[in-house]
């Protein structure tokens, strides 16, 4: 299961910034989260941590060392050379929290002769509670999809995927109160405008419970502590 969260999210409003236009290079930065998904399988709840960095610059490289001797090289984005993270396979999944603690950062930039930083991120102990779909259902061309109030979460995203688990649709975020939703091929949020869902066609649904880093005030986005994730079926427009 891949995560795919960020890239929906406009790289632009981090704070982190690239200073191209300076007679010295700035110096490596970059902002590193660590954050744990939960999903169901086989009927039990399972635990995956995932891994996201953001450069000021383009990177080389990135490496993460956690508790317990854990160590993880990270995949450089196809679309943005600032961005590495690692997500987690089904086989990731464990039948318990991963180790909190702090996760260090080896990052690396293109620039030759530049020292790699490290820059760490603590995963904390909270988690949230296992996210339910209740029900789905069409309606005036729109899927509504209702689920259970997650406590704790501090809001929710839809996801939607084709059957080459591509994403084809992600929702702005939904106010943790709510706790329905409802989109159409005419709303916001396809990934693509050319590959949009069609009738008669299966996709992956998904309902995302999200809980920030109990310390994040600003770019929370890039602050995830928890991911709690409940998928579904459903058949375009029927």
């Amino acid at each position: 299961m891949i995560w795919k969260f960020f890239t929906a999210f406009t790289l632009a409003s981090v704070v982190l910034t690239s200073c191209v236009d300076d007679p010295e290079p700035a110096a490596v930065d970059a902002a590193p989260d660590v954050f744990v998904q939960k999903m169901v399988q086989d009927g039990e709840e399972k635990y995956a941590l995932a891994f996201w960095v953001l450069g000021n610059k383009e990177l080389e490289s990135v490496t993460v060392e956690g508790p317990e001797d854990g160590s993880w090289t990270l995949d450089q984005s196809a679309e943005n050379k600032r961005v590495f993270s690692l997500f987690p396979e089904t086989e990731n999944y464990k039948d318990t929290m991963p180790d909190t603690g702090d996760y260090v950062f080896t990052v690396t930039s293109t620039q030759t002769d530049e020292a790699p930083i490290d820059v760490k991120d603590e995963l904390e102990d909270e988690e949230l509670g296992m996210m339910v779909i209740d029900t789905t259902e069409f309606d005036n061309s729109k899927l509504n999809i209702t689920w259970e109030k997650l406590n704790e979460a501090d809001g929710y995203f839809v996801r939607l995927f084709d059957d080459s688990d591509d994403l084809i649709y992600m929702s702005a975020k939904v106010e943790d109160s709510k706790t329905e939703f409802s989109f159409g091929t005419s709303d916001q949020g396809w990934v693509d405008s050319s590959n949009k869902a069609q009738d008669g066609e299966t996709y992956r649904l998904e309902v995302l419970g999200i809980l920030y880093e109990s310390g994040a005030t600003a770019n929370k986005d890039y602050n995830v502590q928890f991911i709690s994730i409940a998928s579904t079926e459903v058949v375009w427009g029927d």
